[in-house]
């Protein structure tokens, strides 16, 4: 291991780009499929890095980050100020919980992705993009 860290120390950062992705398995992006429950069971079978699904930068900028203790998992939960009446009682009735009625933007499991996954944010801003990798930042390595 130590032969290994010597070696990466000495690469230029294109040859530690080139050196990212050889011989590793990869579970790829893939719209509406990057899920929590996919990436999980891809890193079960032997994934080496797995990627979200693509978020928006504009969405997850109105998430709050709350850690789910019951799951194990961090979570990305839509603020309820981000909605108009009409929405919020659109949630209420088909809320399970009165406690449970904000959608799900991202969900994370670190003790099993921490160091394997990649957040995928889709942006057409330079500014929202700071924003979304900047609140993302401490749960993606």
């Amino acid at each position: 291991i130590l032969l290994i860290l010597n070696k990466m120390a000495t690469m230029n950062i294109q040859e530690k780009a080139d050196n990212l992705y050889k011989d590793v398995e990869i579970l790829a992006p893939m719209v509406r499929a990057s899920t929590t429950p996919l990436r999980i069971l891809a890193l079960k079978y032997g994934a080496d890095t797995v990627y979200t699904e693509e978020i928006i930068d504009r969405s997850i900028i109105e998430c709050e980050r709350v850690e789910n203790k019951a799951l194990g998992t961090v979570d990305y939960l839509r603020k309820i100020d981000n909605y108009s009446k009409k929405q919020l009682k659109k949630l209420y009735k088909n809320a399970t919980s009165k406690h449970n009625i904000r959608p799900v933007i991202l969900r994370l499991v670190p003790e099993i992705e921490r160091g394997k996954l990649v957040f995928q944010l889709g942006t057409g801003n330079s500014n929202l993009a700071l924003q979304a990798a900047q609140l993302v930042e401490r749960d993606v390595d």
